[in-house]
């Protein structure tokens, strides 16, 4: 390395496990991301939620199966060993996906309250990304992939300064060949709609994206609804003040059925040519 050339800070990316299945489906929707930018630091975050650990300290607990409905009881020690083994899945997942991509990693286990971890990681992170309480089906989602349709990344851009680091980070997460990816601009950002098309040609590299405006009024709400009705396949955000809000973030957990990502600062790199 030349004297006078600083050296790269990594990009932190923080995927949050835990809250359904191994993580898989999660970790494959950064897949993208990874191999544009080798210069990634990936943490994988298995978060045990305090509600989950209350119920795991309890004599027994029941389990709702979300596709077949069908209850199983678990005493504690199996509830707990069910954890440990959700936990290893994920962090064995983990590996692999860093492994496949030559990016390093680390993995560690959370406890505590689920706003409370995730405000906290988005914080201190550049990108976070996490599944809501409630995801869409596996059936579901195999409907969705067999329709033929390309997933639909939804980036949502309430002013010009934040959203095109939320642009920028959803240029690196869209693969080049099975991904659209859709704009939500509310707020400001609504007000200057030849702005963000000269953004997106600066940041997305020619890719098409497609324009869409939603009322300030509805706030958060609002995009999540939006981002329902496109079909959205991933959310990006800015991570903002205001978005960090316990109360936003558990709306977010909660309204939406995609997973989500929250960037903090991703300042423009050169990309490779496609």
């Amino acid at each position: 390395m030349a004297p006078n050339q600083p050296e790269k800070t990594p990009r932190r990316v923080a995927v949050i496990l835990g809250i359904g299945g191994s993580g898989r489906d999660l970790l494959e929707l950064i897949l993208p991301l990874l191999v544009r930018d080798r210069d990634i630091e990936m943490q994988g975050v298995f978060l045990e939620e305090a509600e989950v650990q209350h119920a795991a300290e309890l004599p027994f607990v029941k389990e709702l199966c979300r596709v077949t409905f069908s209850v199983r009881e678990f005493t504690s020690d199996q509830f707990e060993r069910s954890l440990t083994l959700r936990m290893r899945t994920a962090q064995r997942a983990l590996s692999v996906l860093a492994r496949r991509t030559g990016v390093t990693h680390s993995f560690r286990n959370v406890r505590g309250p689920a706003v409370h971890l995730l405000r906290e990681t988005a914080s201190v992170a550049d990108i976070t990304v996490f599944e809501p309480t409630r995801r869409l089906g596996t059936s579901a989602r195999r409907t969705v992939r067999s329709s033929g349709r390309k997933p639909l990344i939804v980036v949502a851009l309430g002013d010009l300064d934040s959203g095109r680091r939320a642009l920028l980070a959803a240029g690196h997460l869209a693969d080049d060949q099975a991904s659209r990816i859709c704009i939500l601009a509310t707020g400001p950002a609504a007000l200057d709609l030849q702005a963000i098309h000269r953004m997106c040609e600066e940041e997305l590299r020619g890719r098409p994206a497609r324009l869409r405006t939603v009322p300030p009024e509805g706030g958060v709400s609002a995009l999540v609804d939006a981002a329902h009705f496109e079909g959205a396949a991933l959310f990006v955000m800015a991570a903002t003040d205001e978005l960090l809000k316990p109360a936003t973030l558990h709306l977010l957990r909660e309204r939406l059925r995609c997973p989500i990502c929250l960037v903090r600062q991703w300042p423009s790199r050169a990309l490779p040519e496609a």
